[in-house]
């Protein structure tokens, strides 16, 4: 644990001032729990972060006018930057794992109880992750439905031709077939040849639903591939 002997200080995120008022009094009445500093906007958050360094962020992600995402990158990549729970009023799977990824430690919903939201701020202080139990379920499918769809886009490309391959790609860069013509060096019967070929292996209906499909796979555009080359550097794979 991370809290001093005058008991744990948290940073509470919240534009919901109703809320983050009534919280945070309930916060400071709970043994271990020395001082709970509020913040409405990212900006403030960001001065108290400096001024008064907090053990524990619990943050909302949707502000007003602002991302909570933002200021979870920046702890994440932060020299002795405190844990971040995030308390949200949304359940949703896809974000909940965007937030892990990201960096947060935790996930509650402002509907939680406070012996609940209290057992998790002690067990992130503690070093732990935490994720109620109504929501493992929902994210483990979620995980396990990522796998597969990325099992899939594996087979789906290894079925593909290298030509077929590189057109795809063009297409999700946001090429025009005029302009992957040009770019592959090839003509426009070519190139309308492998679309519709690629359309009929994807089961899509239309260049764009086949490019949303590529991307839902995790199929990247040739400037996205040209990129990861750049920052890699020479003599990288």
């Amino acid at each position: 644990m991370t809290s001093g002997a005058a008991g744990a200080v948290i940073l509470l995120v919240d534009d919901h001032r109703v809320f983050a008022d009534a919280l945070a009094e309930a916060l400071v009445t709970t043994d271990g729990i020395g001082r709970v500093s509020r913040a409405w906007s990212l900006d403030t958050a960001r001065a108290l972060l400096a001024a008064d360094p907090p053990d524990l962020v619990l943050l909302d992600l949707v502000l007003a006018g602002e991302s909570g995402f933002d200021l979870l990158a920046e702890l994440a990549h932060g020299e002795d930057a405190p844990a971040t729970i995030v308390l949200s009023g949304s359940s949703e799977p896809r974000l909940i794992v965007k937030a892990l990824e990201g960096g947060a430690k935790g996930w509650l919903s402002k509907t939680t109880r406070l012996d609940a939201l209290v057992t998790a701020v002690w067990q992130v202080l503690d070093g732990q992750m935490y994720l109620a139990p109504a929501t493992l379920r929902p994210v483990l499918m979620h995980l396990l439905a990522d796998l597969r769809g990325r099992d899939e886009a594996a087979d789906f490309l290894a079925d593909l031709t290298p030509r077929e391959v590189e057109v795809l790609r063009c297409l999700v860069s946001g090429m025009t077939r005029a302009e992957v013509a040009q770019h592959l060096f090839v003509s426009m019967n070519t190139v309308r040849t492998h679309v519709q070929s690629l359309l009929r292996r994807s089961d899509q209906h239309s260049a764009l639903a086949l490019v949303a499909f590529a991307r839902s796979h995790g199929v990247k555009g040739i400037d996205e591939i040209d990129d990861l080359r750049a920052t890699a550097g020479p003599g990288s794979p």
